[in-house]
C-alpha cells in the first residue's frame, strides 16, 4: 500500500529520529583512533556525490562551457512540487554524453572530471593532490533521490542515485565532498519557490518572505533528509569525512526572484545544511565530528545589480544585469543562473582546502 504523502513524510521524519537512537548504538564497537586516522597523503582518496552544483552542470568534459543554445538539450526537466522528471550527467564536467543524450542518463568520463577541473570536487581533489577520486554526482538529482528509499513506480525519484552512495560507502575513502539540498534554488524558475515570489517590497514585506521560503524548506524536510543522508553514508564508513558546502544566491537574467529574494533564499537553504550538520554532531556516533561544512563564498555578494520589470509569466518576473554575470564569471550559461560558473567554483574550492587543512584531514 503506497502512503499519502504526509504519512511519508511522518515515516521520513520518524526513521531519522530513530537513526539518532540507533546509529550510535550500531557502530559503537568503532573506536577513536579508527575514526580520527591520519590521512596519508600520497594514498589520499577523495569522492563527491550531490546535485549539478557539484557535478559542474554546464561544462563538458573537455572544459569548455556549453553555450546557452544548448540548454534546452542538457537541463532537467522540473516539476513544481519540488522533484525532478530527469536526472542525469549529460552536459556536465563529471560526465561522457553532451547535449541531447538522454536525459535520464548517467554515464560518468573516465576520470570523473578531475583533468578538467570545473567542479569544486575535482579542483579540491588537485589541490590536495588526490591519487584517488571520483565524482558521482548526478545533476537534477534531489534530496529524496539519495535517501535509501525503496522503488516507487509512484515516484521514481526517490532512492534513485541511493546505489551510487553506497558505492561510495563501500569505497570508505578519506574525505567525501557534497552538494546537496538547494533544490528550492536549482530548481527556478519552475520550482515550488515562486509561491514566495508575491513578497517583493523587501523594506515592508522582507518578513512574510523569509517566512514563506522557511515553510517551503520545513515542507521538503531539507534538514532531516540531509541528516539521514549523512547518518547513512557515516555510519557505513570508518575513515570518510564529510564536507557539504553552502550554495550561493543564484543569479538568473529572468526570475520570479528579486535578488534580494535569492540572497534570502540561499541563506535559509544553507541555514538548514548548517543545522543539519549540528544534528549529526550532537548525536553521540562515535563519527559524529566526521562531518563540516563549507561556509558561502563573499564572491556572489560583489556585485552591482540591475533590475526590470519582466514580462508576466505564471507571475510578477524580473530582469536583472550586472557585471559578474558575463562569460560564466557567476555561473554556467545552460544552467541559466543557477551553477556556480568556474570563478564561483574555485571560491568554493578554496574554502573546502581551508576547511579539511584545519580540521587536519589531509
Amino acid at each position: 500500500m503506497r502512503l499519502s504523502s504526509p504519512g511519508r513524510r511522518f515515516l521520513l521524519v520518524g526513521l531519522a529520529s530513530f537513526a539518532l537512537v540507533l546509529i550510535p548504538m550500531s557502530v559503537s564497537a568503532q573506536t577513536s583512533s579508527s575514526t580520527l586516522a591520519r590521512v596519508i597523503p600520497q594514498s589520499l582518496r577523495v569522492r563527491a556525490f550531490g546535485d549539478g552544483v557539484i557535478a559542474g552542470f554546464g561544462v563538458a568534459s573537455s572544459g569548455a562551457l556549453v553555450p546557452i543554445t544548448n540548454a534546452t538539450d542538457c537541463r532537467p526537466v522540473w516539476i513544481g512540487d519540488g522533484s525532478a522528471t530527469s536526472a542525469g550527467t549529460r552536459c556536465s564536467s563529471n560526465g561522457r554524453n553532451g547535449p541531447g543524450s538522454p536525459p535520464d542518463d548517467v554515464s560518468f568520463s573516465a576520470d570523473f572530471g578531475r583533468t578538467n577541473g570545473a567542479s569544486w570536487a575535482a579542483q579540491v581533489s588537485q589541490t590536495l593532490g588526490a591519487v584517488d577520486f571520483a565524482n558521482y554526482a548526478v545533476t537534477g538529482s534531489s534530496l529524496a533521490s539519495w535517501l535509501n528509499l525503496p522503488h516507487d513506480d509512484a515516484a521514481p525519484a526517490e532512492g534513485a542515485q541511493h546505489n551510487l552512495l553506497e558505492r561510495i560507502e563501500q569505497d570508505d575513502p578519506d574525505i567525501v565532498l557534497a552538494s546537496l539540498g538547494g533544490e528550492a534554488l536549482l530548481q527556478q524558475p519552475a520550482g515550488a519557490v515562486r509561491s514566495c515570489a508575491r513578497w517583493s517590497d523587501q523594506p515592508a514585506q522582507r518578513p512574510q518572505f523569509v517566512e514563506c521560503v522557511n515553510r517551503l524548506l520545513a515542507g521538503q524536510l531539507v534538514k532531516q533528509r540531509l541528516m539521514a543522508i549523512s547518518f547513512d553514508l557515516l555510519a557505513h564508513t570508518i575513515n570518510a569525512k564529510l564536507l557539504y558546502s553552502h550554495y550561493s544566491p543564484a543569479s538568473p537574467r529572468l526570475s520570479a526572484l528579486l535578488p534580494w529574494q535569492q540572497v534570502v533564499l540561499a541563506d535559509a537553504i544553507n541555514a538548514q545544511i548548517d543545522a543539519a550538520v549540528v544534528g549529526v554532531r550532537e548525536s553521540g556516533a562515535s563519527w559524529a565530528e566526521r562531518i563540516d561544512v563549507v561556509e558561502s563564498s563573499s564572491f556572489a555578494f560583489g556585485c552591482l545589480w540591475k533590475t526590470v520589470a519582466g514580462p508576466s509569466l505564471f507571475g510578477p518576473n524580473w530582469w536583472t544585469s550586472g557585471p559578474c554575470m558575463g562569460d560564466g564569471k557567476l555561473s554556467t550559461p545552460i544552467s541559466l543562473g543557477t551553477i556556480p560558473g568556474p570563478a564561483a567554483q574555485s571560491a568554493i574550492a578554496a574554502a573546502a582546502v581551508s576547511v579539511i587543512r584545519n580540521r587536519n584531514w589531509n
